[in-house]
């Protein structure tokens, strides 16, 4: 990453960011195929709903992440935290890279780290996340950001009509 290239995560806008280019992210079976949405088709309207009702969300938080170039700023997909329980202080987080020539390149491990420093603010104590035994590159990026196996859902999920587990990580922050 050069130095001029800063990730900054913000909450989406609707007029500005839910973009045909995202409804394309949201309906690629590469981009999804190991979340809950493959296979879902999504409308710009599905989307702007969802947006707006995480951005009146007390407990669940949605974070486009951008990639800021000199004065360009480039959305290159998203990041959530929640459910948010604030008397167990814990969350969930899930995210995705929606520009695939953006992959592999440590943005969601910037991304991950940004949003752990979001969760301390909100006194959260505790992240979850779980990952498909087949997404490797998302075990190594929780595994990068401190985040340890701490349990398997067997035979959890349907990929390519065979099962498949997911784990599931936990992090202290």
């Amino acid at each position: 990453m050069k130095r001029s290239t800063k990730i900054l995560l913000k909450k989406l806008n609707l007029k500005n960011d839910i973009t045909q280019k995202y409804k394309n992210w949201m309906n690629d079976a590469e981009v999804h195929k190991f979340t809950s949405q493959f296979k879902k088709k999504h409308t710009i309207n599905e989307i702007k709903k969802f947006v707006r009702e995480k951005n009146a969300s007390k407990n669940d938080f949605l974070y486009g992440i951008f990639l800021k170039k000199n004065s360009l700023k480039i959305h290159i997909g998203n990041i959530k935290l929640g459910m948010v329980n604030y008397r167990h202080k814990t969350a969930d987080i899930s995210y995705f890279i929606g520009e695939k020539n953006f992959w592999g390149k440590g943005f969601t491990s910037i991304a991950i780290k940004k949003i752990i420093k979001i969760a301390k603010k909100k006194k959260i104590k505790k992240l979850r996340a779980g990952a498909h035994e087949l997404n490797i590159g998302s075990q190594k990026v929780l595994i990068k950001n401190g985040f340890k196996i701490e349990g398997t859902l067997r035979s959890e999920v349907i990929y390519k009509r065979n099962r498949y587990n997911v784990l599931l990580f936990g992090a202290i922050i």
